[in-house]
């Protein structure tokens, strides 16, 4: 039976009720949003919070979800805010009923949600899975008590929270949503911006928050100002996000190699595919990476006192999800209180020097990648799936 018509059960357009509250999230809902409309054949509504990305399928937000963008402890300054803004957005879902509520990423708020939410009885499916494996594993069990279903990214997540009675269905990772970019886009970027130029490439990666910014640039200049000490002169490539490239220009004044930065949601793709190696903040950025099969450099700063935390909650020998994937270290990483100039040169000279353990490392990385996705498949169109059938399921128990 067609999707669309599994659904006519309903007197009205079945209601979905986004929670999204990171620029990452509203990236996937983006996606997940046009594949609910094509399958359904558009006999769906959608409300919830969400982003620009979700705006431009038709998604109006309740409210601007820049307040919930926010890590650590950092949230506490507006925690008030914060608070009002999650009972306005639990009255709204009472007022309306949903069929059912997706809380895509934002673990603490979809985590919060969740536990205010259980009681309506409305189904509540999160999209991508806290990380239970790398720290905090006892969130598996938590989310489990509260959530219909659950949407994971990695392969090897299931069994996490199946041993808790959470059914579970991977999609795939978001990274492998998007069309790799074609050869004229790659031609066309390297005419504008390369033409004049027969060095290595270097992608920079600093990562998407003010914070990651200022500590990784300050970073990732000692480390070219140590690579050109010993004659390398890589051009970089610096794709920024809006929302902190006049803060990360600051930091990129009087670079020690030639630079290039461009818009991220843009060009980050191809920046991707064109660079010969790249230097990465650990997170979403380096599996996209990955999935575009460039070697990479994994780091990740933070102060002294926060890195010893850190150290003293992760579960896993690796932080990047490919290499524990592949259970060994694919992508050299640097991170905490390995996280240092001298240990990222040692890792990246070699590379930038020598094209053929490029190539061998992007054969690994390839390789691995390929088992962060369904074959033939997007992870939007298996999400919706998923959720149609849910709220199918729900209709025919009415």
């Amino acid at each position: 039976m067609p999707m669309a018509e599994s659904l006519e059960c309903a007197s009205k357009p079945p209601l979905v009720y986004f929670i999204v509250g990171e620029p990452s999230g509203d990236q996937i809902g983006s996606h997940l949003i046009s594949a609910l409309l094509h399958q359904s054949e558009g006999n769906i509504a959608i409300a919830g919070i969400g982003g620009p990305a979700m705006a431009t399928v038709g998604m109006e937000s309740l409210f601007p979800i820049d307040l919930f963008s926010v890590m650590g402890l950092d949230f506490l300054p507006g925690i008030w805010h914060i608070l009002r803004r999650m009972r306005q957005l639990e009255d709204d879902i009472v007022a309306c009923r949903p069929d059912c509520i997706v809380m895509i990423d934002a673990q603490t708020l979809s985590q919060k949600m969740g536990e205010r939410l259980q009681p309506l009885n409305i189904p509540l499916v999160q999209y991508v899975a806290p990380t239970v494996w790398a720290w905090r594993a006892g969130r598996a069990k938590r989310i489990s008590r509260h959530l219909r279903h659950l949407l994971t990214i990695f392969p090897f997540e299931a069994p996490w929270f199946e041993a808790h009675g959470l059914p579970t269905t991977f999609v795939g990772h978001p990274a492998a949503e998007p069309d790799p970019p074609i050869d004229k886009e790659i031609k066309s970027f390297r005419l504008a911006h390369l033409a004049n130029t027969a060095t290595p490439t270097l992608a920079l990666l600093p990562g998407s928050r003010r914070k990651e910014v200022r500590r990784h640039l300050s970073l990732y200049r000692t480390v070219m100002q140590r690579l050109t000490a010993q004659g390398m002169t890589p051009t970089c490539l610096v794709p920024l996000v809006r929302s902190v490239a006049d803060y990360a220009k600051a930091f990129l004044e009087d670079w020690p190699t030639s630079l290039v930065t461009v818009p991220a949601e843009q060009y980050k793709h191809v920046v991707f595919a064109i660079s010969d190696v790249a230097l990465a903040a650990s997170g979403t950025v380096t599996i996209e990476l990955a999935v575009a099969g460039t070697p990479t450099v994994v780091c990740y700063k933070l102060p002294w006192h926060e890195g010893k935390a850190a150290r003293l909650i992760i579960n896993t020998p690796h932080v990047s999800a490919i290499n524990i994937l592949a259970a060994a270290e694919i992508m050299p990483e640097y991170v905490l209180d390995r996280c240092t100039p001298d240990g990222i040169v040692s890792a990246l000279a070699p590379l930038l020097h020598d094209p053929s353990l490029r190539a061998a490392q992007a054969k690994r990385i390839r390789d691995t990648a390929a088992h962060l996705s369904v074959p033939g498949q997007k992870p939007s169109d298996i999400a919706a799936r998923a959720i149609l059938r849910i709220i199918s399921e729900g209709c025919e128990h009415e």
